[in-house]
């Protein structure tokens, strides 16, 4: 358990004596003798509780503590101090910068109890806001439960499956069937550990962990038979529910029958229903119901199961184009048709086929259904068929998005750092800091495959905050120990780049790390900025002032244009490796990058070329006027002593040759 604790007071007495007592008690701490010491310490050490005195000299504990709420809004504060003082920190307590208020002097036994409690108010603290983010990003069925079992919070789409917006506060246990009251409680779930239980209208529910903390767990609720909604809403015998379903798969199984199961979703339908009503949309899923069954007539079976998605379960078929032929036949002639609001919908549709795909009912059918809803979230519009591979992929993501929730917290990532050649120079004249991250489980994960898990499910200002904090960090150590290393470029997301209190973060950490602004570059997607023009340019002036290099990122991977970059603080242009793929064989890619490098000149700004790989490359962009390169034809990205070793070789070269 990570138990980093930070003592502060200018009683040097006091400090060994504390942390004497505390190491001792099985606590990592450290020592300051002053609040600026304690803030600089923070940039560097991830503490979770800090203890400081209130009386100390140029900055009490008092403005301690509320400059830490307002940075490290997580960490917990405690005064230890003279009783004196208690007036004093009424203030704090009552604003919440401070947790509790220790008198001195202290009894060990008491002082170790608070402390305790500190660490677990801490971890409480992270559970909610993990499990806020969670919630609000997640378009699955979520519940944070207490261990009491009440429900703190739910989602839009667990409402909706409980079939009340009235559900916090109230126990989980009211919504389920009598049986199953005890299955949670029993269970004791862990994060990735799931148990079947039903609700009151009768749906079957698979419940997993997705976050457990000290005070509760966060719950996904995954129905897996058709439920209240579609129940009410009409009857009609000839459809299955899930347990028929699964009963007839069974039995043809069971008889040595091959069949082919079809899953048919409309796609964006939560959206389309509330555009439309819940009343017609019950009509439209009746409707296509009734033209489904009389499209299958008696080639086979037909079910409606939760999130309004169709199975048809047809018998006697051995090959996968007889499959599509079969249920072409039967599904073209329905999704081809309006529906009753006389809009056009768009269709998921998937398929498998048994026993090829798989020969145990429940986990091909689950299997199956899932793989729709991926289906149902892009835009592919053909028949596609059952991949194990693909759900497989799914639950891996799942898995990294959970961890992904830890990761800085748990000091699993870290940063690369890949060099840049300024031609000019014919030396290094910086480098780009580039998020790793290592999974005690996983191992290396690419950042091609969680950072767009972090942006969808919100995690991706922390972790930018983080990269920019360590960076920071790091450019002005190298500056403090006289290594010259040009610029050091850090990517800004989108999404960081809205918030609002971004530039004083900013400012707030240039002036804790130390770092001269002059030796950061920060690099901006050219799609971000173009469809947020104006909001950007008020944030890129600002950054602009206080001395930070802006670069356009990726440019040349949409619609480029440089007729906007006059309007805006632009320092350095970054050609985008897309753009010199086949620089070596066609004419009209050099053209271009010519073109773009002219006009970029002509805007007083540099060129950087990204993924140069070959040395035909680097001669070519050289020949057509970049002024910089980066790619694996210099370096691949490098661990920091890679990196500082690798440029002290370019600066002895250069020294050899001038």
């Amino acid at each position: 358990m990570d138990n980093s604790l930070l003592l502060v007071d200018d009683d040097v007495g006091i400090l060994k004596a504390l942390k004497r007592l505390l190491t001792r008690s099985g606590y990592s701490v450290k020592t300051a003798q002053s609040g600026e010491e304690a803030l600089n310490l923070l940039l560097t050490y991830d503490c979770k509780v800090v203890l400081t005195d209130f009386r100390m000299p140029y900055m009490d504990g008092g403005l301690l503590l509320s400059k830490i709420k307002r940075l490290y809004p997580e960490v917990v504060g405690l005064v230890i101090s003279g009783y004196s003082d208690f007036e004093s920190v009424k203030s704090l307590l009552n604003a919440g910068s401070a947790y509790r208020f220790l008198q001195k002097p202290w009894e060990d036994n008491e002082l170790l109890e608070e402390i305790a409690n500190a660490f677990t108010h801490h971890n409480k603290q992270i559970f909610q806001r993990q499990s806020q983010k969670m919630l609000l990003a997640s378009s699955d069925a979520l519940l944070e439960i207490s261990p009491s079992n009440q429900i703190v919070h739910a989602n839009i789409a667990a409402t909706k499956l409980l079939g009340s917006t009235l559900v916090e506060g109230r126990l989980l246990d009211e919504f389920l069937v009598e049986t199953d009251r005890l299955t949670l409680q029993e269970q004791a779930l862990a994060i990735g550990q799931s148990v079947s239980i039903r609700l009151l209208n009768h749906t079957e529910l698979e419940v997993s962990c997705r976050l457990a903390g000290p005070s509760g767990v966060v719950l996904c609720l995954n129905p897996v038979t058709d439920g209240e909604l579609l129940n009410t809403a009409f009857e009609l015998p000839s459809l299955l529910n899930y347990q028929q379903l699964i009963s007839v798969i069974t039995q043809y199984l069971n008889s040595r029958r091959a069949m082919v199961l079809v899953v048919i979703k409309i796609k964006s339908f939560e959206l389309w229903s509330r555009m439309i009503g819940y009343s017609e949309a019950q009509r439209t899923i009746e409707h296509i119901a009734l033209q489904l069954l009389n499209s299958t007539g008696t080639a086979g079976e037909l079910a409606l199961l939760a999130n309004e998605q169709f199975v048809l379960c047809l018998p006697d078929i051995t090959s996968e184009m007889d499959a599509l032929q079969k249920a072409a036949s039967i599904i073209d002639p329905v999704t081809g048709k309006a529906n009753l609001t006389s809009s056009k919908l768009d269709y998921a549709v998937s398929y498998c086929l048994i026993p090829d795909d798989g020969d145990e009912p429940r986990a091909v059918l689950n299997n199956l259904l899932l793989g729709n809803l991926m289906m149902a979230e892009d835009s592919v519009r053909m028949f596609m068929r059952y991949d194990q591979q693909a759900i497989e992929r799914k639950k891996h993501q799942i898995s990294l998005n959970q961890a992904l929730f830890h990761a800085v917290q748990q000091r699993q990532l870290f940063l690369h750092f890949q060099p840049k050649f300024d031609f000019a120079k014919y030396n290094l004249s910086g480098c780009e800091a580039l998020i790793r991250w290592q999974h005690p489980e996983f191992g290396m994960v690419s950042p091609a495959l969680f950072i767009p898990l972090a942006e969808q499910h919100g995690q991706m200002v922390d972790i930018g905050y983080w990269v920019l904090k360590t960076a920071f960090i790091t450019a002005a150590r190298w500056r403090s120990e006289g290594i010259q290393f040009g610029k050091m470029a850090i990517n800004i997301s989108g999404r960081q780049l809205t918030e609002p209190d971004f530039i004083h973060w900013i400012k707030h950490h240039i002036q804790l790390t130390g770092v001269s602004p002059t030796d950061l570059e920060f690099e901006l997607t050219e799609t971000f900025l173009l469809n947020n023009l104006e909001d950007c340019a008020i944030t890129l002036k600002a950054i602009a002032e206080l001395g930070i290099s802006i670069a356009i990122d990726d440019f040349g991977t949409g619609y480029s244009s440089l007729s906007y970059l006059s309007k805006l603080p632009i320092n350095v242009l970054k050609i985008d490796r897309s753009l010199v793929l086949d620089i070596e064989s066609n004419l009209n890619t050099e053209s271009l990058v010519a073109n773009v490098v002219r006009l970029a000149h002509d805007l007083n700004m540099k060129v950087v070329v990204e993924g140069i790989e070959t040395l035909d490359q680097l001669n070519i962009v050289k020949s057509l006027g970049c002024d910089v390169v980066q790619g694996y034809c210099i370096s691949k990205p490098q661990s920091e002593e890679e990196y500082l070793a690798l440029l002290a070789s370019f600066e002895s070269l250069s020294a050899t040759m001038a």
